[in-house]
């Protein structure tokens, strides 16, 4: 079973200079309130747009993959070539995919997953997209 978390961009840098703050696993201390789109994340005020999900999967790395994340997926086409393909998290239908303007492809993949690599997220470095989403 996958563990149910949530992160959000940090309004007011925390303490320790960190921009993102993770809830610990409940979804108690994720407050959203869709009236005024507000969101509170472990009691830090959060970017609403940024509060995004756990999709249970980790890059190669051990980086854990979040809905919003900007993944690179390096795998082998049927002729045997290198390929690489760049999308935003995002879930839809039951799946999280990649998505990449009007291209997708599947986030897991029983061989991609372990040649995914998180290179930065859609709030940070939507430049990553070639220029889909800014």
């Amino acid at each position: 079973m996958r563990k149910i978390k949530c992160r959000g961009l940090v309004i007011e840098p925390l303490a320790s200079g960190e921009k993102w703050i993770t809830s610990y696993e409940e979804y108690h201390e994720v407050y959203l309130n869709y009236a005024e789109c507000s969101a509170y994340i472990n009691g830090h005020a959060v970017v609403w747009e940024s509060v995004s999900e756990y999709t249970g999967l980790k890059d190669k790395n051990g980086k854990e993959i979040y809905e919003g994340d900007i993944v690179q997926q390096n795998y082998k086409d049927v002729y045997n070539q290198n390929q690489a393909f760049v999308g935003e998290v995002v879930y839809s239908d039951c799946v999280y995919w990649l998505k990449n303007d009007d291209d997708y492809t599947f986030l897991y993949d029983e061989h991609r997953i372990y040649n995914s690599i998180v290179i930065g997220n859609i709030y940070e470095n939507p430049e990553l997209l070639g220029g889909a989403g800014e």
